[in-house]
């Protein structure tokens, strides 16, 4: 653990890191998912968030592969379908159906897969990032994310991958500091009541009052 932060202290500081391999492609690759997963939490609209998230998805899946990570791996496919399936729940509530079909299917990936204690927190991430992609309501999406990437984040750290824990630790406080905003809880702003009228002169020709 000591050593993937060693390591993940050198990449932010420009060094070479991960025992002074440079830059592999499965860095560069690790490294294109870390941007999108940096990014889709400052969008403010669920289909904007679930859509930037396919680029971490397909990237990391390729990235654990690469690394020896087959239990992440493959959970990243799965993570790319279920996306899709996510953003037509929407528009199409009879998709939710589809989605929940996919939910099972991590069970079998972790035990097919299967590689000890990282298995387990890929699973456990990737089941609560479904929880969280099933709701429509953005505040329990970013919610849920935040019990989730903790989850990917000791995985990435015992599997040793920088790029992922770089991704991890900016989504959980990028919506951590969403939600403290109140983005998406406070409701719309009432709409200001018109100023008072002012008293109108008496009419051209109305007696005045004494």
């Amino acid at each position: 653990m000591s050593e993937v932060l060693t390591d993940l202290v050198a990449v932010l500081a420009g060094g070479e890191g991960l025992e002074g391999g440079g830059w592999s492609a499965a860095q560069l690759i690790g490294f294109c998912g870390t941007v999108g997963g940096m990014l889709w939490p400052f969008f403010r609209s669920r289909a904007g968030m679930l859509l930037v998230q396919l680029v971490p998805c397909v990237c990391f899946a390729v990235h654990y592969a690469m690394m020896g990570a087959p239990t992440a791996s493959a959970l990243n496919g799965l993570a790319a379908l279920q996306v899709l399936v996510a953003l037509a729940i929407g528009a199409r509530p009879a998709f939710r159906i589809v989605y929940l079909a996919i939910l099972p299917v991590i069970a079998v990936v972790m035990a097919v897969t299967w590689t000890g204690l990282p298995s387990v927190f890929a699973a456990a991430g990737m089941a609560a990032i479904s929880l969280a992609r099933y709701q429509t309501r953005i505040t329990l999406f970013r919610g849920i994310m935040l019990v989730a990437l903790p989850c990917w984040f000791v995985h990435n750290s015992l599997v040793g991958s920088v790029p992922a824990m770089i991704s991890d630790v900016t989504g959980i406080a990028v919506n951590a500091w969403r939600l403290l905003r109140g983005t998406g809880l406070t409701p719309p702003s009432p709409t200001p009541m018109p100023p008072a009228a002012a008293a109108m002169p008496p009419a051209a020709g109305e007696a005045k009052l004494s």
